[in-house]
């Protein structure tokens, strides 16, 4: 069949700082399978084919309060050019629908979309289409079919269902409307991958990965001109309440060999030139002996490239030994995520974590020079101000063991989480309207957060732990290693940014504003 494969624009807040844009490692999988099962597969990615284009957004919203809807653009291709890219005898469209964040922009894309290709079939799939099928085919006109979890194997029986005209009951992993009048039927749920040595790799050579180079678009915030995304492994063994994963892979936990990894990595610089890799699992190190055996093959290999792991890691498995493993083979920045610093706010989120453990674990990471990097999260249900005020004493342990940024982020459901489905449930959240999405988009921690779940601490106090949270890690911080503090006024005056804090303060105090002509902070007239 013919198959085009779509990223959306991103949608963003010009008010806000929106993280830049990466390659969708996702997407690239998902094109690999459709491939390699013998399909046409365009991929048409919105962001990565024009990262500097940013275009008013021109839905219309079904809004309960008054917002300032214009300062939400678009980041990429217009709908309109995607649509004229769109090949003429595409008979599927697979449109990525990743996050709740982005929902308002995927909305219009897929109405726009099955407008121009009626006689397509339009398929979504992605973390957030799997938490509420029904309320994506209600909400998106045109939208047929989603693809539940992981998609891989999904994607490729769908495709030969279609073909053949064969029965879709008989797909599992699907929700669908196609061809039954608009009621939706789902399907059984498609056991996990297990052996996922056996997944094809991404299909890069599909993506315009000149741009990402050109314009340095990557997780991290560093100087490399080619940082690659990169997957050891899937899915999370937890089950954090705020955390949408055990909805979308399950609590099943599966490691590719590190032979494979580093092969992978090997192929990306052989490739593409590649000097950096980003992972990008959801829990990227829990067994000690793994990342042991897989530092080692990088070494043993002489594969010289830095590597990091941004999205979050577990302390449990890193002591003096990895530390040191880690720091031979590359690695540089390393991502723990406490998330609170309450023993009873982790209980209560089910965040199995040792917040001790923890310490000495990030210790060791910075005596073997990793820069270290920490999640947490204000404005959980049920938080309480002593939690609060645990936490930020809590930072300043962090920042006394050498953690160099901090990343504070609101609490803000995620479909499909267990916190989203209480709060559903308890009438806090109402999807008949837009306002839940658009302020998933507005939410800027450090000007408001007047929206938010929680009945023990009101806006006002949030707006200023949100203030407190960063003063209290970054003086401490600084007092405890004056140097950095040093580093922080040089990289700034040389707009040389080695963290996302850095280029925040950076933009302040240059009296940077966003610029939706260029897409870049540039300074403006005072």
């Amino acid at each position: 069949m013919n198959v085009c494969l779509i990223r959306p624009p991103a949608l963003i807040d010009v008010e806000g700082f929106a993280i830049d844009p990466v390659p969708p490692i996702g997407l690239a999988y998902i094109a690999s399978a459709i491939f390699e099962a013998g399909h046409h597969v365009q991929v048409i990615d919105a962001i990565g084919e024009s990262p500097r284009q940013y275009n008013p957004t021109k839905f219309k919203l079904n809004l309960t309060h008054e917002y300032k809807t214009d300062r939400l653009y678009t980041n990429g291709l217009s709908n309109d050019e995607i649509i004229a890219n769109i090949e003429d005898e595409t008979q599927v469209i697979g449109i990525s629908c990743m996050f709740s964040n982005n929902w308002l922009a995927d909305r219009a894309l897929i109405a726009d979309v099955k407008k121009a290709f009626p006689d397509s079939i339009i398929i979504a799939g992605g973390e957030s289409i799997s938490a509420k099928p029904e309320l994506w085919m209600e909400q998106a006109q045109g939208l047929e079919i989603c693809v539940l979890g992981e998609g891989e194997e999904t994607i490729v029986d769908l495709l030969d269902c279609l073909e053949h005209k064969g029965d879709l009951n008989l797909v599992q992993g699907i929700a669908y409307t196609y061809g039954n009048n608009g009621q939706v039927i789902h399907t059984p749920r498609r056991v996990r991958i297990k052996d996922i040595n056996q997944i094809a790799l991404p299909k890069w050579d599909l993506f315009p990965l000149e741009n990402y180079e050109k314009y340095k678009l990557q997780y991290t915030v560093t100087t490399t001109s080619k940082t690659f995304p990169v997957m050891a492994t899937r899915g999370c063994p937890y089950s954090c309440t705020f955390c949408s994963s055990p909805q979308m892979w399950g609590t099943r936990y599966y490691m590719r060999t590190p032979q494979l990894v580093a092969d992978e990595i090997e192929d990306l610089i052989n490739k593409y030139g590649v000097d950096e890799i980003d992972f990008y699992d959801l829990t990227a190190i829990i067994k000690k002996e793994w990342i042991i055996e897989f530092a080692k093959e990088l070494i043993q290999r002489n594969i010289k490239i830095s590597w990091n792991m941004p999205a979050g890691t577990r302390s449990e498995a890193i002591d003096e030994e990895v530390a040191t493993y880690l720091q031979l083979s590359g690695c540089k920045n390393i991502t723990y995520a406490p998330e609170s610093g309450s023993l009873r706010m982790l209980k209560l989120i089910k965040k199995k974590v040792s917040l001790p453990q923890m310490l000495r674990s990030m210790r060791s990471s910075n005596q073997h020079n990793m820069r270290i990097y920490i999640n947490m999260i204000l404005a959980l249900p049920e938080e309480r101000h002593r939690d609060i005020r645990q936490t930020l004493w809590f930072l300043v342990k962090c920042s006394w063991v050498g953690v160099y940024e901090v990343g504070i982020a609101m609490f803000h459901p995620y479909p499909g989480s267990a916190l989203f489905e209480k709060l559903l449930k308890e009438q806090r959240i109402d999807l008949s309207k837009d306002d839940f999405f658009y302020n998933t988009i507005t939410i800027t921690p450090l000007k408001e957060c007047d929206f938010h779940y929680n009945d023990n601490v009101s806006a006002k106090w949030y707006r200023f732990y949100n203030i407190m949270c960063y003063l209290v890690f970054f003086s401490s911080n600084y007092l405890f290693r004056p140097i950095r503090f040093f580093r922080l006024l040089k990289n700034i005056a040389a707009r040389d940014h080695k963290s996302r804090f850095e280029r925040t303060i950076s933009r302040i105090v240059h009296n940077e504003k966003f610029n939706v002509k260029t897409g870049i902070h540039s300074k403006q007239d005072v």
